[in-house]
Parts: structure tokens; sequence; C-alpha cells
């Protein structure tokens, strides 16, 4: 069952967990309520250790020229450009304790510009290419991007479980609302950090 299960972690970036991160002011509270930060640090290792691929789901770098020409841009991308979010420098690269092992089998897709890492992304591609059937969802925002990432999952026939303590959004309340309003509809399983990992010796992940 392992090597058909892959974790995909979504927008583990600095600007929304390294203290100097633009976003992590506005995140904070959510991040802290839930001790969301240590959960997806545990999520990571216990994958690691159980030899589960990550697959990193990550926004488009921001940098000059990034959104010259655009015509169509939504609110969410004004913001972005206008405060240079997920800059190339720093912002949008990878909180260090979460890089990627390729020794593990993680794997990095291309970025999504919107919510869902499967949007104009080669996530299907490359979840197919290494034959995953089940998907194991943490990371930002709660509501939007993991949220997004896990409907279009669903939809394309992944059996999903959206871990909800390794996760944060821009208010308690937000997060809050999605964990238990929305998640249950859209999820096929909804485990702590804890409960997933403790899984692994019963052979149901």
């Amino acid at each position: 069952m392992s090597q058909r299960t892959a974790v995909l972690l979504i927008d583990p970036l600095n600007d929304f967990l390294h203290p100097d991160g633009q976003l992590f002011p506005l995140i904070k509270p959510s991040l802290e309520a839930s001790n969301s930060l240590e959960h997806i640090k545990e999520l990571v290792a216990g994958a690691r250790d159980a030899r589960i691929p990550i697959f990193y789901g990550l926004h488009q770098i921001t940098k000059d020229g990034t959104y010259s020409g655009w015509n169509h841009m939504n609110a969410s991308q004004v913001k972005i450009k206008q405060n240079v979010a997920f800059s190339e420098r720093f912002g949008g690269q990878i909180l260090k304790e979460l890089e990627p092992q390729p020794s593990n089998g993680d794997v990095v897709v291309s970025r999504h510009w919107n919510s869902s890492s499967f949007s104009n992304t080669d996530l299907e591609y490359q979840l197919r290419q290494h034959d995953i059937t089940h998907v194991v969802l943490a990371g930002l925002a709660t509501n939007t991007c993991v949220e997004s990432t896990a409907r279009a999952a669903r939809e394309i026939g992944f059996h999903v479980t959206l871990i909800t303590d390794a996760t944060a959004a821009f208010s308690i309340e937000l997060k809050n609302a999605a964990v238990n309003l929305i998640w249950p509809v859209i999820a096929d399983q909804l485990l702590t950090t804890e409960q997933w990992v403790s899984s692994f010796s019963k052979g149901r992940i």
C-alpha cells in the first residue's frame, strides 16, 4: 500500500512559515493555534521513515516581469504582484527544514498560478508516472490551495486524505470552517498527523 501513497505538501514556503515571511504575520495565529508547523515537520519525518514520497505543490515565483502583459489577473494575483509575495530570493523558497530529499523519491512539480496544484502543472502526470493512487494533503493555506488541490485530486480519481492539524489559514475561523465543515465533504479520510503516522504499522496508509 505504501508504494501507492504520496504526501502532497502544499506551499511550505518562507512567506508563510518563516518569521520574516511577508504572509507569516497574517497566518501566525492559525499556525500557533494548531501547532501546525511542528505537525508538518512530524508529517514529513513520518513519511520519510516509511519511505513515502513527498510531492511539493508550490506557488509560482514572483520576479521582475512575472505578470508583465497580463490582462486577466485575478484579485489574488494582483495582491501577489503588488506585494511581491513568493519572491525568487526568499519568500517563494521552501522553508529549510522542509526541503525535498531526492533520495526519498520526493518530487517538486511545476508551480501553480492560482490555488490548485493540479491546474496548469504536471502534478497529475507525475503522480501517474509513480503509480500513486492515494494522496495525503497538508500545508498552506487550509481553505484555498490545500482545499482546491484536494477537490481536484478527488475529481480525477485519487483517494484523498486530509491532515487536519498540519495546515493553517489566514484566520483561525477560516481554518476551522474548512476543516470542520468543508473537508469532510471533499475527502475520503480526515486524520491528525499522529493518527496518520501511527497508521503505518497497521497497514492503513
